[in-house]
């Protein structure tokens, strides 16, 4: 999935549930600079932070990195 498409997929489900980027991950205790660098494509999510982070999208989102 490219960036446009994984944008489209996350904003799509997050106007569903009435929420933003950023609410979302102040909702679930993520920072909004590592989640919005990761739907960018300028983290790749694989260590630390950015991979627990990355794991709580894909629950949420789905398989939006694949």
């Amino acid at each position: 999935m490219d960036k446009e498409q994984r944008k489209k997929t996350i904003q799509h489900k997050l106007v569903d549930l009435g929420e933003t980027v950023s609410s979302w991950a102040s909702k679930n205790g993520l920072h909004q600079k590592i989640v919005s660098d990761l739907i960018d494509g300028k983290l790749k999510g694989t260590r630390g932070v950015a991979l627990e982070t990355r794991r709580k999208m894909e629950a949420a989102f789905g398989e939006i990195f694949a």
